[in-house]
């Protein structure tokens, strides 16, 4: 048994306690100088401590800096080595491909310059403990509100009204216009008309849709009225096209542009347009 367990003894391997790493001392607000033996502001104490605001505005800056600095060196590189590859080449053919080559590449050090500058804010930011303030594209349907801005899933979660209208929605809005319901009843009273005569509720139904037809009608004239009031219609060339019958017919095409600008005229009481469309 002895021998057994001093074989055992050798090959075992013994590790040193592991130490637990140290957490970095929170910085004290006054720091003393030896030199002078005064006592001194610390600014670390002061970041650490400081308002979220300016803190948040102090990483920003910093990563401002570290983004200008990355672009200047970069498109001076790029520029200096274009001027070197030009001094080197012999033929203009290759000048248009040179220039290529230097937008691809200041683009590319333009987009590296913004990596490092959001790198350096995420670094600051995280090292003053505050959030980042992005401002960036929102989604579509988003929306601000008093304070924030709320993407499209909060905004439907809150019950907002969807600012994006889908092309399910647009199309049940179109069939709610006064000319697509003049047409509609029309068509119900054509199917009615076709059933017999001898069905009882026929004229109730022929009474009522007649009467929704001449409703809707009435508020499409006057949708349309609105319309040419606050529209100018523009010739911009013909269309020729032939009937069932074999008649060639010529028609204006008339392109609506929008024009608001209207004024009346004292005498004639009239109304005209103050600005019209450039002409194309």
């Amino acid at each position: 048994m002895k021998i057994i367990g001093s074989l055992l003894a050798r090959h075992i391997k013994k590790f040193k306690p592991q130490s637990k790493p140290k957490a970095e001392a929170l910085p004290t607000k006054y720091t003393f100088i030896p030199k002078s033996k005064t006592f001194k502001i610390n600014p670390k104490h002061t970041r650490l401590h400081g308002d979220p605001i300016a803190k948040r505005d102090m990483a920003s800056s910093i990563a401002r800096r570290t983004e200008a600095r990355s672009h200047i060196a970069l498109t001076k590189k790029v520029e200096s080595a274009f001027q070197k590859t030009i001094a080197k080449t012999k033929k203009n053919n290759q000048f248009a491909t040179l220039i290529k080559q230097k937008t691809r590449a200041l683009t590319r050090a333009f987009t590296l310059s913004k990596k490092r500058g959001m790198r350096a804010l995420e670094k600051t930011s995280k090292k003053l403990d505050v959030n980042i303030k992005r401002l960036g594209v929102q989604g579509k349907g988003s929306r601000f509100t008093d304070k924030q801005w709320l993407s499209a899933h909060e905004a439907k979660e809150l019950g907002f009204p969807p600012k994006v209208v889908s092309a399910d929605m647009k199309a049940f809005y179109a069939k709610q216009k006064p000319l697509a319901q003049a047409k509609f009843a029309r068509k119900t009273l054509s199917k009615i008309y076709k059933q017999p005569k001898s069905w009882k509720k026929r004229s109730g139904l022929i009474k009522h849709y007649k009467g929704v037809a001449k409703t809707e009608l009435k508020q499409a004239q006057i949708d349309r009225q609105i319309l040419r009031d606050t529209t100018v219609q523009k010739i911009t060339g013909t269309t020729t096209f032939y009937r069932k019958g074999g008649k060639k017919v010529t028609k204006d095409i008339k392109k609506t542009i929008w024009s608001p600008e209207l004024k009346q005229d004292i005498r004639t009481k009239r109304y005209y347009r103050t600005r019209f469309p450039d002409k194309k």
